[in-house]
């Protein structure tokens, strides 16, 4: 946590630095009538500045601890992101009735609604709704 705040500083100084230094170009440009970009120092500083903000807010994304119900923190397996339980997510795919390679057989976008809407008012006429 400690590293991610030295990242935050540095990049915010290098950013207000490059901030100042295009003010002071400028006011520079306006007293002496020179019509040039900003020069690429500023730019690049500027750059390394909100790269360097980036990795400081990266680096510091991690999982917090939890409370359990006795009062202790619990950690996670994992640092940065939790676990998918495939159980579950398996469970679900087969009460819906997929499978794995539904996605490569059916094209959702291709089907005929009004065709699906008569065979499901057949299919509430037919009485067959109990299971």
């Amino acid at each position: 946590m400690a590293s991610s705040l030295v990242f935050y500083f540095v990049g915010v100084l290098l950013l207000v630095h490059s901030g100042y230094s295009s003010f002071e170009f400028h006011k520079l440009t306006v007293l002496s009538h020179y019509s040039g970009s900003l020069p690429v120092d500023i730019v690049a500083e500027a750059v390394v500045g909100i790269l360097i903000i980036v990795i400081g807010s990266i680096s510091s994304i991690k999982n917090l601890p939890v409370l359990s119900l006795k009062g202790e923190k619990v950690y996670h397996k994992s640092t940065y992101l939790k676990f998918i339980e495939m159980k579950n997510a398996v469970t679900v795919a087969e009460k819906v009735g997929l499978s794995d390679y539904d996605e490569l057989k059916n094209r959702i976008g291709f089907i005929n609604i009004v065709n699906k809407r008569k065979e499901y008012t057949e299919w509430l006429a037919s009485g067959q709704t109990k299971a």
